[in-house]
């Protein structure tokens, strides 16, 4: 099972190491901080072809897993990918601040789908990295408005990798951080300009703080050629 799990997490371009040491990694400090929930309520939003949930799996056997993906041929992969787990439930919308159809940017690389438009100084990334191949419409909901259709108790994890529109997905789910339902929070924070409207990285620190959490840990630090920071994870707990 070891094996299985360093092996998804390594092809989404994350580490695993023991337990013992719980700041190493993003994977590691998740299991410790929730070392105590025997059956915890996991939300992946943007959850691509599922591999993260895979990885959630195995990390947590009990969990129920809530994986939400809007881009139809992502969907079916996650779909495919799942399928045998009765206990992950797969969602073909995507999470904001509102409600309804909306234009999604279909781009070059399905990793980088996005509702923000890319800026024009992406090049951080590589020529053409997050090239939009087309625009098209998507559904989305906010976190509350599933929170209340699903009658979900409490997030014991929110994993967050929405391509710039993080806090977004925060903003949609204020009732839920005013009642403080949501346990932690792991998400994935861009810091150079990747999209239109993204938050710089002491704003989006901002969003998580302002809406009830404290930053626990950076991970997975992604820098250029050049040295500069481009990508971070980070995972925060309720304050």
């Amino acid at each position: 099972m070891k094996k299985t799990l360093k092996k998804i997490a390594n092809k989404c371009g994350y580490r695993i190491s023991r337990l013992s040491n719980p700041s190493i990694n993003a994977f590691t400090a998740m299991q410790y901080l929730l070392k105590e929930v025997k059956e915890p309520i996991i939300f992946d939003v943007g959850a691509c072809y599922g591999y993260i949930s895979l990885a959630f799996r195995k990390m947590f056997p009990l969990a129920r897993i809530y994986a939400f993906e809007p881009f139809e041929e992502s969907f079916e992969c996650l779909k495919a990918n799942t399928i045998s787990d009765e206990l992950i439930n797969i969602f073909n919308f995507g999470l904001s601040n509102r409600e309804g159809t909306q234009s999604f940017h279909s781009n070059k690389r399905p990793g980088t789908n996005s509702l923000l438009a890319t800026h024009e100084s992406s090049e951080p990334w590589g020529k053409g990295y997050v090239e939009t191949k087309e625009i098209i419409q998507a559904r989305f909901n906010t976190l509350d408005s599933v929170i209340e259709t699903m009658k979900i108790p409490r997030i014991d994890l929110l994993k967050l990798d929405v391509q710039g529109a993080e806090p977004l997905v925060i903003e949609g789910a204020s009732e839920a951080c005013s009642r403080g339902i949501i346990r932690l929070i792991y998400s994935e924070i861009i810091t150079q300009p990747t999209y239109k409207d993204q938050k710089r990285f002491d704003e989006a620190l901002g969003s998580f703080y302002n809406s009830g959490f404290d930053l626990y840990n950076i991970y997975n630090m992604d820098l250029t050629r050049e040295g500069r920071l481009r990508q971070v994870d980070a995972i925060f707990t309720k304050r």
